[in-house]
C-alpha cells in the first residue's frame, strides 16, 4: 500500500523502460541482479532526450522496484550522478518565431510531414507530444462539427479547446491530408495503428528534435530577452512549443477577455492551476 495509484503506475512504466534497456544492452534476466554500473549506463541514456524532472522521476521509480525486488546491490543517489538541474519556472522555454519558421522549413525539405503536423498541433493548439501521437482522425471530424477539439491528456484528464477560425483551417487541412493518405476515422493522424505505433512515432519525433535542433536554434537565444519576460533557455524542446502557445493565447485573451485570460490558458493547457500557468507565461515577478 505504499505510494498513490498514479505514482506506482508512473514508477512501473519507468521501470519497464529500464528493463527494455537492460535486455537490449546487457541481456539481464533477473531484476535483482541489476548493479550500479547498469543503472549509471541508463542514466547517461536518459540524459540524451529527457528533461531533468523526467529523469529524476524515472530514477525514483527504478530504485523503488529495485528495492522491492530484494536486491542486495545499491544504486547511486542523484547527487552522485551529475544530473541536469531542474529549472522549473526560472526560464522562458518558448520558441522564437524564426526558430519555428526554420523548423518547419527543415521538416518540409526532409519530407517529414509528421514533424510538420506535430509543430502545428503543439504550437497552435498547445498539445503535448503524446497527445499529438494519439490524435485520431475522428477527433478532428468531431471538432469541426462541435467547434471544440476534445483531448484526453495527462492523467486521463479531458479538456475541450474552443476553436478560432485559424484553428478550424488547420484541422480542415489535416482532415484533407488524412483522406488523401487513406486514413479512416479510427486511425491515428500520424502514428501507425500497429502495435507500439504511438511509441515509435513519439520516439521518432523526439529523435528528430535531438538530431536537428542545431540547424534551426538561434545561437544567442538566451540573450534575446523580451520586456517583462524571464531569460530564455539556451536550448529548445517539443514542450517549448506549448509554452509558445500559452504565451500567444494569453496575449490574445488579454485583449478579448482580460479577466479570464489566465483561466483560458490554464484550461486549454489542461493544467487547471494558475501557478502552473505562470511557469508557461514566463512573466517576471512583479515588484511590490
Amino acid at each position: 500500500n505504499e505510494l498513490s495509484f498514479k505514482t506506482r503506475a508512473r514508477y512501473f512504466e519507468a521501470t519497464k523502460r529500464f528493463c527494455k534497456f537492460l535486455a537490449d544492452n546487457f541481456r539481464l534476466q533477473n531484476f535483482k541482479n541489476v548493479e550500479d554500473r547498469h543503472f549509471k549506463a541508463y542514466v547517461e541514456h536518459l540524459k540524451v532526450n529527457n528533461s531533468a524532472a523526467t529523469i529524476q522521476s524515472d530514477l525514483s521509480g527504478i530504485r523503488y522496484f529495485h528495492r522491492k525486488a530484494g536486491s542486495k546491490n545499491r544504486l547511486s543517489q542523484n547527487k552522485k550522478l551529475n544530473l541536469p538541474k531542474r529549472a522549473t519556472g526560472k526560464e522562458d522555454h518558448s520558441f522564437l518565431k524564426i526558430e519555428i519558421d526554420n523548423m518547419r522549413q527543415l521538416a518540409t525539405q526532409q519530407g517529414r510531414q509528421d514533424v510538420i503536423i506535430a509543430i502545428d498541433f503543439a504550437c497552435e493548439f498547445g498539445l503535448r507530444l503524446e497527445e499529438i501521437c494519439t490524435l485520431r482522425v475522428e477527433y478532428l471530424m468531431s471538432a469541426l462539427k462541435t467547434g471544440q477539439l476534445v483531448i484526453k491528456g495527462k492523467g486521463g484528464q479531458t479538456r475541450a479547446i474552443d476553436l478560432n477560425q485559424e484553428q478550424r483551417k488547420i484541422i480542415q487541412k489535416y482532415l484533407d491530408y488524412a483522406r488523401c493518405s487513406g486514413r479512416y476515422p479510427k486511425d491515428y493522424l500520424i502514428s501507425s495503428s500497429e502495435k507500439n505505433g504511438v511509441k515509435r512515432e513519439k520516439r521518432s519525433l523526439q529523435n528528430w528534435m535531438s538530431y536537428n535542433r542545431k540547424y534551426f536554434i538561434v545561437a544567442n537565444r538566451a540573450d534575446l530577452i523580451e520586456d517583462d519576460k524571464k531569460k530564455r533557455t539556451e536550448t529548445i524542446s517539443w514542450h517549448g512549443l506549448r509554452h509558445t502557445y500559452a504565451q500567444r493565447t494569453y496575449a490574445e485573451a488579454l485583449e478579448e477577455r482580460p479577466r479570464k485570460a489566465r483561466k483560458i490558458v490554464s484550461e486549454n493547457l489542461g493544467h487547471h492551476r494558475t501557478e502552473v500557468t505562470r511557469i508557461y507565461l514566463a512573466d517576471k515577478p512583479q515588484k511590490k
